[in-house]
């Protein structure tokens, strides 16, 4: 399965780790996971790390990552944010990427370990500010520490941007590869090979793999059949529908309703 979009509601997040394997994905902002317990088991790119307490890894923005594996023990910090949050470090994420996006304990500094103790008894919606700083100072720990290399110039990592907001605001319309390529002003060559060799899929999967996001949050309202849904989400039919959820998800979408219910009885 190819990397989906994945449109945060939040662009800023500092809190525990989740306890669930979470498929590729990529979002327009950056994230530093640090486990304190138990083991994680990332894929960053196109390599499956497998972090171990003290660890830390940084994943820029637009680069595919997913959760694999937890161990049930598994305890630790994420934070996902704007790079534009501590501005002395927006300039790294822009336009490079680590040669290894993951920081061994034995290279971390003792502020980094404290600050990591420390967000572990904070909560975000109480003490933004010193969360905030913390963050700062663990991205100090971390950056400081990575080798990088240019990949994209700053006309390449815009236009990457723009391409992953455009397709999320347009994928439940009726789109193609050439309709998009148009609206955005670029080849549809360049466009296909975005999505070939940064997202690790193509156009039309990426563009399924959004709709079936919202088609399973949309399934959490009971007053909306699976007709409404389908429609919501872009397809003209309910056999496209069912082929492209079964495709994605490995069920048909009144299975995964179904489940749905069971676990979230009205």
């Amino acid at each position: 399965m190819g990397a989906f979009y994945e449109n945060r509601p939040e662009k800023l997040f500092i809190g525990g780790m989740t306890h669930y394997p979470f498929p590729l994905h990529v979002h327009s902002v950056a994230e530093l996971v640090v486990p304190t317990r138990g083991t994680v088991v990332m894929t960053i790119g196109d390599i499956r790390y497998t972090l171990s307490p003290g660890d830390a890894a940084v994943v820029f923005p637009l680069v595919p990552h997913s959760f694999d594996r937890m161990s049930e023990d598994v305890e630790g910090i994420t934070a996902i944010f704007p790079p534009e949050i501590i501005p002395e470090y927006a300039g790294t994420f822009h336009g490079l990427q680590p040669e290894t996006p993951v920081l061994p304990a034995v290279s971390t500094c003792v502020d980094l370990r404290l600050s990591v103790d420390r967000l572990g008894r904070l909560n975000m919606d109480e003490d933004l500010a010193l969360c905030v700083a913390h963050l700062h100072v663990l991205l100090a720990g971390v950056l400081h520490n990575l080798t990088y290399r240019p990949v994209y110039d700053y006309s390449e990592q815009d236009l990457g941007q723009r391409i992953i907001s455009y397709i999320s605001d347009h994928a439940c319309e009726e789109i193609t590869l050439e309709s998009a390529s148009r609206a955005m002003g670029i080849s549809v060559s360049h466009l296909s090979h975005f999505f070939s060799d940064r997202m690790h899929t193509n156009f039309r999967r990426f563009i399924n793999a959004i709709r079936i996001d919202k088609a399973r949050l949309l399934m959490r309202n009971p007053e909306l059949t699976l007709t409404d849904i389908c429609d919501r989400c872009g397809y003209t039919n309910m056999r496209t529908f069912r082929r492209a959820f079964q495709q994605e998800i490995g069920l048909l979408p009144s299975e995964h309703q179904q489940q749905i219910r069971d676990r979230f009885p009205t």
